[in-house]
């Protein structure tokens, strides 16, 4: 299911408060994460730091018609193109927070589905589908190699 004009912006606009809120001109960097806990009853996104701090909590009313089986997948590859789309120009890797960071997909008890983005020396996007296919690959590298 598609998202809505509306709330894509919306979404977007929750990470921008992110980095509105920890972006600083001086020295003084922060320890979190950043949790992005999706309520498909409610249709909102709650956006919290590690302090259970609330950054964004916004309404996604297309959620709610989302099956539970389907749910976080669909999710997933929403707030990862939303995440894609924000940080065009590196503006979620230049938070004024210690690295490592992550921004984080967490279920209802906060217990983590996927990581969205982690920022570290490197920054790795991890996408649905980055590792498709990789074990046909690897097994038919394996068999070559045991064929020659």
């Amino acid at each position: 299911m598609e998202l809505t004009t509306s709330s894509a912006a919306s979404i977007r606009e929750a990470l921008r408060k992110i980095t509105e809120l920890y972006t600083s001109e001086e020295d003084q960097l922060v320890s979190t994460d950043f949790y992005l806990q999706p309520l498909r009853k409610e249709g909102r996104l709650l956006v919290i730091n590690d302090n259970d701090e609330e950054i964004a909590n916004i309404a996604i009313d297309e959620w709610k018609a989302y099956t539970p089986e389907t749910f976080y997948d669909e999710v997933t590859l929403q707030l990862t193109e939303a995440i894609e789309a924000e940080n065009t120009e590196g503006e979620l890797e230049r938070l004024a927070v210690w690295m490592p960071y992550s921004f984080v997909l967490v279920d209802k008890d906060r217990e983590t589905i996927a990581d969205l983005l982690l920022v570290d020396e490197d920054t790795l996007l991890v996408k649905k589908g980055l590792l498709a296919g990789l074990d046909e690959e690897l097994n038919k590298f394996i068999e070559d190699l045991l064929n020659d």
